[in-house]
C-alpha cells in the first residue's frame, strides 16, 4: 500500500471513529424533560418558581470600544413576577452619572442624574420598554423558552464550548424570544453561552454570550462573570460582585410614581 491509499486508509478509519463516538454520545443525550431536572439539580433546587421571590446583584460591567474602555458599576433588583430596578453609575472627572430604571410590571422609566441631582426622566416605550420587560425575568434563556413551550427547544447534540463539554440546543423561530442557539454544561447544567442575532443600525449582526467562573452564592450557581461580543468583537465585560436571593424587597421599590 503506497503512502497515499495509507493516508485515506487512515482517514477513514477516523472518520468511522469519530462518527460512533458521536453516534454514542447521541444516544446518551438527555431529553428536554431531563434537562430541566438536571438544570434545577444543577442550582441545587433553588432555582424554582416556588422559591425564588427576588435577586440584588451588583458589580461593574466594562464596555470596548477602539478608544477606550469605560467601566461602569451597577446595582440591580428583581422580584417576581416581574419587578425591576437597576443603578447604573459612571465616574466622570469628580462626578457621578447615574442611569435609573424602574419597570412596576406594566410601566417603566429611566432617571438621569448628574452629580447626585436629577437631570431629566422620561417614560420607555416600544421596543426600549419590550427590552426592560425581558430583563426584568429571573429565568434564564433554557427555562424561558422551556416555559413557554417546550416543543420550541431541540436537543441536537453535544459541542465543546472552550475546552468544556457541552449540549447543543436549538430554539424554534416561533418562540417570542429572541435566541438561535443555546449551550448547556454537561457538568452542571447551567447556560455556558446564547446566540442570537441583533439588529444594530440597520444591519444583522450575530450577538453571543458566554456564562464563566461559576460560583455556589447562597445555594445558586452563578456566573460572575459574563462576556458579550458582536460579530466576533467583546462589547462588554459583566463581573457580579455580590449576589443576593431573596432579599426582602418591598413592592414601594418599584414605584416609579413615588420616585
Amino acid at each position: 500500500m503506497n503512502q497515499l491509499n495509507k493516508l485515506f486508509a487512515f482517514a477513514f478509519v477516523f472518520i468511522a471513529c469519530v462518527s460512533l463516538l458521536m453516534a454514542a454520545e447521541n444516544n446518551e443525550l438527555p431529553s428536554i424533560d431531563e434537562l430541566k431536572r438536571l438544570h434545577f439539580e444543577g442550582s441545587d433546587g433553588q432555582y424554582t418558581l416556588n422559591k425564588l421571590k427576588s435577586v440584588y446583584a451588583s458589580g461593574r460591567i466594562l464596555y470596548y470600544s477602539e478608544d477606550e474602555t469605560i467601566e461602569r458599576g451597577f446595582r440591580i433588583y428583581k422580584k417576581r413576577p416581574n419587578k425591576y430596578r437597576s443603578f447604573y453609575e459612571t465616574k466622570l472627572a469628580q462626578k457621578v452619572v447615574q442611569l435609573e430604571v424602574i419597570y412596576d410590571g406594566e410601566n417603566a422609566i429611566q432617571i438621569f442624574s448628574h452629580g447626585g441631582r436629577e437631570v431629566y426622566r422620561e417614560n420607555l416605550q416600544g421596543d426600549a420598554l419590550d427590552s426592560i420587560k425581558f430583563e426584568s425575568r429571573l429565568e434564564g434563556p433554557f427555562l424561558l423558552v422551556l416555559e413557554e413551550n417546550k416543543q420550541y427547544l431541540t436537543v441536537e447534540g453535544y459541542q465543546y464550548i472552550e475546552g468544556e463539554k457541552c449540549i447543543l440546543l436549538t430554539v424554534d423561530e416561533r418562540s417570542e424570544y429572541p435566541y438561535s442557539n443555546i449551550w448547556l454544561s454537561a457538568e452542571n447544567f447551567q447556560e455556558v453561552k446564547f446566540d442570537r442575532f441583533i439588529n444594530i443600525e440597520g444591519k444583522e449582526a450575530l450577538e453571543e454570550v458566554y456564562f464563566r467562573n461559576f460560583k455556589n452564592m447562597q445555594g445558586i450557581l452563578v456566573a460572575s462573570r459574563m462576556d458579550k461580543f458582536v460579530d466576533g468583537k467583546r462589547n462588554f465585560t459583566t463581573f457580579i460582585d455580590d449576589f443576593n436571593v431573596n432579599y426582602g424587597l418591598y413592592d414601594s421599590l418599584f414605584d416609579i410614581n413615588s420616585n
